[in-house]
């Protein structure tokens, strides 16, 4: 027999977790499923002709991973990283692995379907084409990455392939 506050949780929808991280001051989510581990900032090694908030590549354990600026893709200026920037490496555009050069990361946010919303048309073009929706939290309301698209737009469809001559890294 289900008690009754059994049936208020069953109602409020599936919960997902998200990992915040800051920018300017400013907190971001990303899918905790997206995010497959968090690094010191070291600098890079730079690529001739990349756009300017592609800040170069690393090696990680054999797989070579763009590190990008997000201060500098969401137009917010080039960041001055030191020793207190992480980047978070996360499963990007047709699995590749991406870095996110981001001031820090803060903490973990559960919300349940009630608590999210898509990311609302704004006048005047496309102000929010790297963000998948909002969630509302406590007081708050804090963008949701889409971290598919902060890639492909760098790195269209296919291009990655026609570069390397093979399919991205498994």
């Amino acid at each position: 027999m289900a008690k009754e506050g059994d049936n208020a949780a069953a109602n409020t929808g599936h919960e997902s977790q998200f990992v915040s991280f800051e920018i300017g001051g400013t907190t971001f989510l990303i899918p905790i499923d997206r995010v497959i581990e968090f690094r010191t900032w070291t600098e890079p090694t730079q690529v001739p002709h990349t756009p300017s908030y592609v800040r170069g590549i690393v090696n990680i354990r054999g797989e070579i991973v763009p590190i990008y600026d997000v201060a500098a893709r969401l137009g917010r200026g080039a960041t001055d990283p030191g020793a207190r920037h992480v980047v978070v490496i996360v499963r990007g555009h047709e699995g590749r692995s991406v870095g996110l050069l981001v001031d820090s990361v803060t903490d973990i946010v559960a919300a349940r379907d009630a608590d999210r919303a898509p990311m609302p048309t704004i006048e005047g073009g496309d102000a929010t084409p790297f963000m998948a929706g909002v969630v509302f939290s406590a007081d708050r309301i804090l963008g949701v990455t889409d971290v598919d698209r902060l890639v492909e737009e760098t790195f269209p469809h296919g291009e990655y392939a026609a570069a390397e001559g093979e399919g991205p890294p498994a």
